[in-house]
């Protein structure tokens, strides 16, 4: 009899002991699952920040790192206005790097919506377009010779009328930078910068 008790006791302590392992391996699958969709949340997040309105993956010219540093516009093809800012930075002093010439280039799916020269002197590129049933478009800046681009009027954004963004969809922004420190100074191999920009 007493035999038979200690059975039917070990058999209980052992049903327990199961049960409790499997709830404790579910609460480490669970954690872990926990801890897997955070991760995975910031990592999206940070993707999401880097291609879409902060910094593009870094490149090396000479002993600098340099990034395109660049805001996130929300474009509406409704509105009359859309504004598209960047920026070349020096990754170890945070400041722009002066006398900076872009090639950007604007495509709705293939489609080239907007290809121009560009000139920061001090770095830094502000677009404002106009949203005007126009074939093509117009860029109202100077054009500066010795850089072969177009330049901003004291720090004002260079205005492009036109129908860049005039149907909602992506587009996506090819920034290539062919010179940098001085006007006419181009780098042997441009840095290549890609983004997507979503239209409503």
């Amino acid at each position: 009899m007493y035999f038979l008790a200690n059975m039917e006791l070990n058999k209980k302590l052992t049903h327990v002991y199961h049960m409790f392992m499997v709830g404790f391996f579910l609460s480490i699958a669970f954690l872990s699952l926990i801890s897997l969709t955070i991760d995975h949340n910031i990592l999206k997040e940070s993707y999401g920040q880097m291609l879409h309105g902060h910094n593009l993956p870094s490149s090396i010219v000479g002993d600098r790192e340099l990034f395109l540093n660049f805001n996130n516009p929300k474009i509406d093809s409704a509105a009359g206005k859309a504004v598209i800012n960047f920026a070349l930075v020096d990754n170890k002093t945070g400041n722009n790097i002066s006398h900076v010439t872009y090639i950007v280039s604007i495509y709705n799916e293939e489609k080239n919506m907007f290809t121009a020269n560009l000139h920061g002197h001090n770095g830094e590129i502000k677009l404002e377009f106009h949203n005007k049933a126009i074939e093509g478009y117009n860029i109202n800046a100077n054009y500066d010779s010795l850089s072969a681009s177009y330049v901003s009027d004291f720090g004002s954004p260079i205005k492009i009328d036109g129908s860049v963004f005039s149907n909602p969809g992506k587009y996506r922004v090819v920034t290539e930078i062919t010179g940098i420190d001085f006007d006419n100074t181009f780098l042997p191999e441009p840095l290549k910068y890609e983004y997507n920009i979503e239209v409503k």
